[in-house]
């Protein structure tokens, strides 16, 4: 496998499913490659290559396969919100109003890339919150990815208590009963929405939705590709439908024809009608305003108090690390680092038949992505049995026991994790967000004081430390803090990327932040 196949490799991945390999995550794309071609059995990168090239069925399967390392399934219920306070006050409301305004009782919505159906599913349960006579409507709501496996989790509505992690028991408690440390979704509301595998880039789109939600997916794409996806998502929309994606997710994208509307806690983008409303702004992303849009005094409480202003930025959690940092920036190569990329690939070539321990690892990661966490737990032990002073495995094993809410197990594994290599941020992370699930918010901010005394250059610890503060209505502190991160930035190039809420430019952040014009 040298720098040319690698290239060909990534343009081919990114041609079938939009996906961007950053070039400092080839080693780890390699290491995925090549446990696949020792699965198969074959013989050289060349040969598996030529199978994902192929179009028939065994092609089919094996992109199935891959899609599973290649992707990431982290998410939860009720995820920003910010953004789930506008959709339950004034994006749900709007659309709900208009259709009983034109007699058509009739609302079609979508979420593109739902991974394991926490995100469609919380768009039933706010339905059924929002409109007493749900039942006489036709609810069209469908959940879509490219992931079977997280699909398949989907449609059982099964979930652990890590789904929950910012969901008002009231909610949690109406909608979903406990059986075996496992939380099962009310038949209702799992009858509600459909599943399908759609790939973004080489599928159709289902028409006619009045709302479109793709969170945390596009930034992990091709620029070229963004842009495919955007047009189609234009053409799949009613006209004066919605398009929701995660914040700073379409900065520097050209929006084509999408209107952008600037609310409070999130930008929307709005398909035209036939005379545009004044009130529709142009195609430029304006800076986000520091508001709270007003709680909707009519719903019930455990609704209210679900979907508050309060903001938890999963910054450091397992996968949603991970998750969070690919952009489409950095394409081009000099050829200075194409050298440099090619003695990685040599080096990586010369040990073309991975050792089993590291082997077991990444299968560990695979099952993670899974959700399968107590297989994936098994794994990592036994790697760890064989590589005793191994962060990633300590790290690893932190973030499944997170995931099943078994913090003092966590706890422990991410303590592990430091102990081996204290220079790494990432366990650190870990254990504020385990201190928030916990309500721990006094946990929370001395460990971001941690990071900030181990890390001074860590921005994205100021700013969440900042947003804590906020919640505690210490304004003077939280000034100071999203402050020094200003001034940190300010100094820094602007087309630098800050591993904050998905890799984002300097220069993009600190618009975000109020701190540009």
């Amino acid at each position: 496998m040298n720098p040319i196949l690698l290239q060909n490799f990534i343009k081919l991945i990114a041609d079938y499913t939009g996906l961007h390999i950053r070039e400092q995550d080839y080693d780890s794309f390699c290491n995925k490659i090549f446990v696949r071609i020792k699965l198969l059995k074959y013989a050289s990168p060349e040969q598996y290559y030529q199978l994902l090239e192929s179009q028939n069925q065994a092609s089919k399967n094996e992109w199935e396969k891959l899609i599973i390392l290649l992707t990431v399934t982290e998410t939860y219920f009720f995820r920003d919100q910010g953004q789930l306070a506008l959709l339950k006050n004034v994006i749900l409301p709007e659309i709900i109003k208009s259709k009983i305004a034109s007699k058509e009782k009739k609302i079609k919505m979508w979420s593109a890339g739902c991974s394991t159906g926490e995100e469609p599913y919380s768009l039933a349960i706010l339905v059924k919150e929002l409109i007493p006579d749900w039942q006489e409507w036709e609810i069209l709501i469908l959940g879509t990815d490219i992931n079977e496996v997280a699909l398949t989790k989907a449609r059982q509505g099964i979930y652990n208590h890590w789904s929950f992690r910012l969901l008002d028991e009231g909610i949690k408690n109406k909608y979903f009963s406990e059986f075996k440390q496992e939380w099962h979704l009310d038949e209702e509301v799992k009858n509600m929405v459909d599943f399908s595998n759609i790939n973004l880039i080489i599928d159709d789109f289902p028409s006619k939705n009045d709302l479109i939600l793709c969170r945390n997916v596009l930034v992990y794409f091709e620029e070229n590709h963004i842009s495919l996806v955007i047009k189609k998502f234009y053409n799949s929309l009613l006209k004066e439908g919605y398009l929701i994606t995660a914040h700073a997710e379409l900065y520097g994208q050209t929006l084509g024809k999408f209107k952008v509307k600037v609310f409070p806690e999130s930008l929307v983008y709005q398909r035209d009608k036939d005379k545009q409303d004044k009130n529709y702004l142009a195609d430029s992303l304006p800076i986000l305003a520091e508001k709270t849009i007003p709680i909707n005094k009519s719903l019930p409480s455990s609704l209210t108090n679900s979907i508050s202003s309060k903001k938890f930025t999963q910054s450091g959690i397992g996968d949603d690390a991970k998750k969070q940092i690919l952009l489409n920036l950095n394409k081009k190569i000099n050829q200075n680092k194409k050298d440099k990329i090619a003695g990685k690939i040599t080096q990586i070539n010369s040990n073309l038949q991975p050792i089993d321990s590291e082997n077991l690892l990444l299968e560990a990661v695979e099952l993670f992505a899974a959700k399968a966490y107590n297989d994936a737990i098994k794994k990592a032990e036994y790697f760890l049995s064989l590589n005793p002073k191994n962060f990633r495995g300590y790290k690893l094993l932190a973030e499944l026991y997170a995931n099943l809410g078994k913090y003092k197990r966590a706890t422990f594994y991410c303590n592990q994790a430091i102990e081996i290599n204290g220079s790494s941020v990432e366990p650190y992370y870990l254990l504020v967000n385990i201190a928030e699930e916990q309500g721990d918010i006094e946990g929370a901010k001395i460990f971001l004081k941690r990071i900030i005394y181990l890390f001074p250059q860590e921005i994205p610890a100021y700013i969440e430390l900042g947003s804590l503060y906020a919640v505690e209505k210490n304004i003077i502190r939280a000034k100071k803090m999203k402050n020094i991160a200003l001034e940190m930035l300010k100094k820094l190039p602007a087309d630098d990327i800050v591993e904050y809420k998905g890799g984002i430019k300097v220069s993009q952040l600190i618009k975000y932040l109020g701190g540009g014009s």
